[in-house]
């Protein structure tokens, strides 16, 4: 498994690097969805994940479910068209685990609802490159040793 600056990248999965989550392909064209343990660092410590309702129809860029970590809430936005087809039901009441175990608590499966767009998700080869300037940005040389900023500083979206 690829390691990057103290984060595993499993090389299994597909990226999107500006939203910091992982995709999982199940083989019946839907995505199992995820934060990478580098979209955790940055966030700091999630604490609850409240998702839409399952069938809920999503355009490109729109959120599927809200992510709160200490007093800060960031919608987790899909990079492409999709319907919401199932949302993990232990991550209800607490989404705590996903610190622990980023690559198992996945938060939702998507549905593409038509092509996804080119460079949507990335291999990890392809996304490393992307990832490393995203760290870069954050001053982020290793999971051990980073602090999460405050994001009333940077206003980029999760």
């Amino acid at each position: 498994m690829p390691l990057l600056r103290g984060c595993d990248f499993p090389d299994t999965l597909l990226y999107h690097p500006d939203s910091h989550l992982w995709f999982a392909p199940s083989g019946d064209g839907r995505y199992r969805v995820g934060v990478t343990q580098f979209g955790i660092a940055l966030s700091g410590e999630i604490l609850l994940f409240t998702p839409k309702p399952v069938g809920a129809l999503m355009d490109a860029g729109r959120s599927f479910g809200l992510l709160e970590a200490g007093k800060t809430v960031f919608p987790v936005k899909t990079p492409f068209a999709a319907r919401l087809a199932e949302a993990n039901p232990a991550l209800d009441p607490s989404a705590r685990s996903m610190n622990r175990e980023p690559f198992a608590a996945w938060l939702v499966t998507l549905q593409p609802s038509g092509e996804i767009p080119p460079g949507a998700l990335l291999p990890w080869p392809e996304a490393q490159p992307e990832i490393e300037k995203i760290m870069d940005r954050y001053a982020f040389r290793d999971l051990a040793d980073f602090s999460a900023p405050l994001f009333h500083e940077d206003n980029r979206d999760f």
